[in-house]
């Protein structure tokens, strides 16, 4: 499936207004949502998905396909994943929250390749992606196939959708002690695991310092390989933009925001650290 969106930045004290347009534009209210995000980083060297003793069996038809089709992709280029979990914030970020069984807990695994060049169309981002929905056991999956757990986030999404078209406001948030967002191989032998229990939701720490939401206006095309169909796609994006104009001030972003390939690493040489700098630049 591939993936194109525009992006904007929508300041914290223009969230109200952004979602009032949002809401006229669409003819609905927000569809609000809280995940726990897991970030699993995959091997120095790819190998693909080819341990698959705990993914339940029989697999739906639709799921082994998106395997497959996952394996294909880890099998050239190694990638850091994302394990998502919808969570409720009164039940599960609460001071009386219970332990969640991640293993017993269905979630979406989702891999995003590095995006395309933009082709004369720099506002849009377009990437293949393969969402695998409702999968049980991800931790274990991910780690039989030499993924190593590195953090964990919370995400925040209010979402409204126009026919095929969606448009989703979210905000990230820290769990964690800021040393903990590091790459792993700037922690030695130290092996990171997830949270037993969530921290309370007035704990949880923006990602942004200045607490800003990201909207994306987002197309998908299931068939990848039909460039006529992305071309659709883009053009309707393209149009969105003139409509929306004065609105959402939409931007070009760099392709290397979203870039989650795993340096690959040559026998018998060291991988050096990865640098990360937080905050304003």
């Amino acid at each position: 499936m591939y993936e194109l969106f525009l992006t904007a930045l929508v300041e914290e004290r223009d969230f109200n207004a952004a979602c009032a347009v949002l809401s006229g534009f669409c003819a609905m209210s927000p569809w609000e949502t809280l995940n726990r995000v897991l970030y699993f980083q995959g091997p120095p060297r790819p190998t693909g998905i080819t341990n698959q003793t705990s993914i339940e069996k029989p697999m739906r038809k639709d799921a082994a396909f998106l395997w497959k089709d996952l394996h294909q992709s880890l099998s050239r280029q190694s990638f850091i994943l994302q394990a998502k979990y919808e969570i409720v914030k009164d039940r599960d970020m609460s001071p009386s929250a219970a332990a969640i069984d991640l293993d017993g807990t269905a979630g979406l695994l989702r891999w995003t390749d590095f995006p395309d060049p933009p082709h004369g169309r720099p506002l849009i981002t377009q990437r293949k992606i393969v969402e695998i929905w409702e999968q049980k056991k991800l931790p274990s999956i991910l780690r039989d196939n030499n993924f190593r757990f590195k953090t964990e986030t919370i995400e925040e999404m209010y979402r409204f959708f126009q026919d095929d078209i969606e448009f989703c406001l979210t905000r990230q948030y820290f769990v964690k002690n800021i040393g903990e967002y590091t790459p792993l191989e700037s922690r030695g032998d130290q092996q990171p695991s997830p949270l037993e229990t969530l921290p309370t939701w007035d704990s949880a720490t923006p990602v942004d310092m200045e607490n800003r939401w990201i909207l994306l206006v987002k197309s998908h095309v299931l068939q990848d390989n039909k460039p006529d169909e992305i071309r659709k796609a883009q053009d309707r994006l393209i149009s969105l933009r003139g409509e929306l104009e004065g609105a959402f001030d939409f931007k070009t972003i760099d392709r290397k925001v979203h870039d989650t390939r795993i340096a690959q690493q040559q026998q018998g040489i060291k991988a050096l650290p990865q640098k990360v700098v937080l905050g304003k630049t």
